[in-house]
């Protein structure tokens, strides 16, 4: 057995009622075969033995326990249906309990459009989204593995970011944590079906790149205001709202090495400050010693009651209005190198409390976007779409003059 020490894992595994599951399809221009299918899931089992392994609970202890009898019939299902049916059971595969113990694979294959769809869904305790990403990817693009992300920046800026951008972020996280601290919200759960969602339309990455260079921001930095926008079109409120960005500290060997950050902002701010802004706020995290002053502290609190933990948690992210997770797919040349063509992928996360959430993933030239949430939780579902296109609309034609 392996112990499990990060704390973030420990959270996410205390839950057993899927509540933090990620669900993540991939579409081929191919019509897969079952043959093809289950080699595929033992590549990626061989790659991650950690699917091979159950989690359980000893008193305050987490293990990571090999799964006794391990089948990989268990973790695949096989069904042939039209395209145009792919996106019918996306609502009972994101809700539904696990079939397995720790992922499970539905593959829905199209013989007469030639074309299959590949949905994988796993207990986010398994990983974060950046060893997602490899994980799905690697056995299909063999030579693919996704590039560690590394944070440089000129002397005069780290030093700035390390005095400032620490003591920006404390006092602004400290405001977080004591309206958390003395808000007397509360949060009910519907039974059944309980997770929402909008698929939009994809947005072209190259666009957005271009509008990022020539305003000296990043396609992060774009895609966080377009989420910030949509809620001033759609609610028609000026508002502080609290933000969750979940972050991916590459030095730690640990299975999850999700780091969440808290955020405040303004949706009134107008388009050009609100980009300078979110880029500054976004910079302080890259630069600062924030993170690793907050990975410190999380990481140590393996040694606090997990249940005390775990509820302080869930009141964090309860007291959020959005989650923003933003993840990079393989890049257009790996895939024109493989002989397997991936046309696209999306992500969705199981929803919790009363907040939003966006899912971003890039691929190729695009930037896929699911918002997932309660039900009930957006009244208008189409409304909040357009805002979501209305939104990208006002920041694409921005004047591109740069800033001042």
């Amino acid at each position: 057995m392996i112990k499990i020490n990060n704390c973030i894992t420990k959270i996410l595994s205390i839950d057993k009622n899927n509540s933090f599951a990620i669900l993540t399809y991939l579409d081929f221009e191919k019509e897969l075969t079952p043959e093809f299918v289950f080699d595929y899931v033992n590549k990626m089992v061989n790659d991650n033995p950690i699917l091979k392994k159950e989690i359980i609970q000893l008193n305050n202890n987490f293990m990571f326990k090999d799964i006794e009898n391990y089948d990989i019939n268990n973790h695949i299902n096989i069904k042939y249906i039209e395209k145009d049916s792919f996106n019918q059971d996306i609502n009972s595969i994101i809700n539904n309990s696990f079939v397995s113990n720790t992922f499970f694979i539905v593959c829905y294959i199209d013989k007469i459009n030639k074309v299959s769809r590949v949905y994988f869904k796993i207990n986010h305790a398994y990983t974060d989204g950046y060893k997602l990403i490899n994980m799905l990817t690697k056995p299909i693009f063999e030579r693919y593995n996704v590039p560690e992300f590394k944070r440089t920046t000129s002397v005069f800026k780290t030093i700035y970011h390390y005095i400032i951008g620490t003591i920006i972020l404390l006092v602004m996280n400290i405001k977080i944590f004591l309206k958390i601290i003395f808000s007397k919200q509360s949060y009910s759960i519907k039974e059944g079906y309980n997770t929402d969602f909008i698929i939009c339309k994809p947005f072209m990455l190259d666009k957005i790149k271009k509008i990022a260079s020539n305003n000296g921001i990043t396609i992060n930095d774009f895609l966080y205001s377009l989420m910030v926008k949509t809620d001033k079109l759609y609610t028609g409120k000026n508002r502080n709202i609290q933000t969750c960005s979940p972050i991916n500290l590459s030095k730690l060997e640990d299975t999850n090495n999700m780091c969440p950050l808290f955020n405040s902002i303004n949706n009134s701010l107008d388009d050009k400050t609100l980009l300078q802004q979110v880029h500054n706020k976004f910079d302080n995290f890259k630069y600062s010693l924030f993170i690793p002053f907050l990975s410190f502290i999380i990481n140590n609190l393996q040694y606090i009651n997990i249940n005390i933990i775990s509820v302080l948690y869930e009141s964090v992210i309860n007291d959020c209005d959005y989650v923003y997770s933003n993840m990079i797919g393989p890049p257009k040349e790996v895939n024109e190198n493989s002989d397997i063509n991936l046309s696209n992928i999306h992500f969705l996360t199981k929803s919790k409390g009363n907040l939003i959430t966006f899912n971003i993933i890039s691929y190729n030239n695009n930037i896929n976007i699911i918002c997932s949430f309660n039900k009930g939780k957006i009244k208008d579902k189409k409304r909040f779409e357009k805002c979501i296109y209305k939104a990208y609309n006002n920041l694409i034609n921005i004047d591109n003059t740069g800033f001042a």
